[in-house]
């Protein structure tokens, strides 16, 4: 259950590292959701780092993460860095005993998830993967657990991104573009709703877009399309999961639909309204006629929760079952698997 900050009991007591513009406009209006205290903010402008730390009521303010780990006491450490920061600066607060959540992806290579894994120890690690988080994608989960659900067949994602031409040469200097800075949002979707992927192939067009096929572990196929140059300005996101009978529609991470079908006569059925209720669709949608907090983008695009589910396991010491560092390795490989396929199965 959600807390305000002002009204827990308990409080986790964090430090923040980097606060640009991304944490500046998400990551430090969502804290007021949540049990904490922000006690402490780091960033390499230090001018900017004592600005936000007062806004923010943190008592101190420092120029290098190390110095804040060492001169507070903290529980943990929100990381809202560039991912190639990622890898040391956890690493560095694993060593000091914190907890650490991360902004996505959580490093460029899948080595250096790695070895966040084997540093890790006893801390909660979570990573940004809002995608995952998302409560469309959480409802979905639930729908699909659902016995009459099985087998997933089949999931399609379609999230316009650009694919690098030279994807080796993306990958091997982590030069910045869209597949780079966006590329672990749909790909974290399309994990967490048809699973771990055995191999991926894919197929860029010479206009820029490209298609994923993920090869699910447990026999579904995975299609993602990055159909560049659709408005992003505008509804634009789309995952549909073929499960059964059924399927599963999330429409823009602000719409759930679950198609049982309806009674069906070919020949002679006159209704697509037939009686009875347990056919048709069931459709979950956020509103904006109040300003409640469910409507917020926060909420709905899974940013909250990702940091809710980070705070709650270290009051309860349950260790992340979302958005781990293992989940993190995988999607990383996967990540990596798209950019070196080049139209061949590339396995993981």
């Amino acid at each position: 259950m959600m807390q305000y900050q002002r009204e827990a009991d308990k409080r986790v007591r964090l430090g923040i590292v980097g606060v640009g513009s991304h944490a500046y406009r998400n990551i430090l209006p969502t804290l007021t959701y949540l049990p904490v205290e922000l006690v402490a903010v780091a960033d390499a402008d230090e001018g900017r780092a004592a600005q936000v730390a007062q806004q923010y009521g943190a008592k101190a303010s420092y120029g290098k993460a190390a110095e804040m780990y060492a001169g507070e006491m903290l529980d943990g450490v929100l990381l809202v860095v560039s991912p190639e920061l990622h890898p040391d600066l956890a690493i560095e607060a694993f060593g000091a005993g914190l907890h650490v959540w991360m902004e996505k992806p959580a490093a460029l290579r899948a080595p250096r998830v790695a070895a966040m894994l084997a540093a890790r120890g006893d801390r909660v690690a979570v990573v940004g993967y809002k995608k995952a988080f998302m409560p469309a994608v959480r409802k979905a989960l639930d729908i699909l657990a659902l016995p009459e659900n099985a087998p997933v067949r089949s999931v399609l994602g379609v999230y316009p991104s650009a694919f690098p031409e030279d994807a080796l040469h993306a990958l091997e200097t982590g030069e910045n573009n869209e597949w780079l800075a966006n590329g672990s949002h749909p790909l974290a979707a399309m994990l967490a709703l048809g699973g771990t992927a055995a191999a991926v192939t894919t197929y860029r067009s010479q206009h820029d877009g490209a298609v994923v096929i993920l090869h699910y572990t447990s026999g579904a196929i995975g299609n993602l399309h990055l159909p560049k140059g659709v408005p992003t300005s505008q509804p634009f996101e789309t995952y549909l999961v073929a499960a059964g009978s059924h399927s599963i529609t999330i429409d823009n991470a602000r719409r759930l639909s679950y198609q049982r079908g309806i009674a069906f006569d070919y020949n002679y059925g006159t209704s697509f309204a037939t009686g009875g209720f347990d056919g048709g669709a069931i459709v979950w949608e956020a509103q904006d006629g109040l300003n409640t907090l469910e409507n917020k983008a926060v909420f709905t695009q899974g940013i909250y929760n990702s940091l809710e589910h980070f705070t709650d396991a270290i009051l309860t010491g349950k260790p992340a079952s979302i958005g781990s560092l293992e989940f993190a390795l995988h999607l990383t490989q996967v990540w990596e698997a798209t950019l070196t396929s080049g139209g061949r199965q590339v396995t993981i």
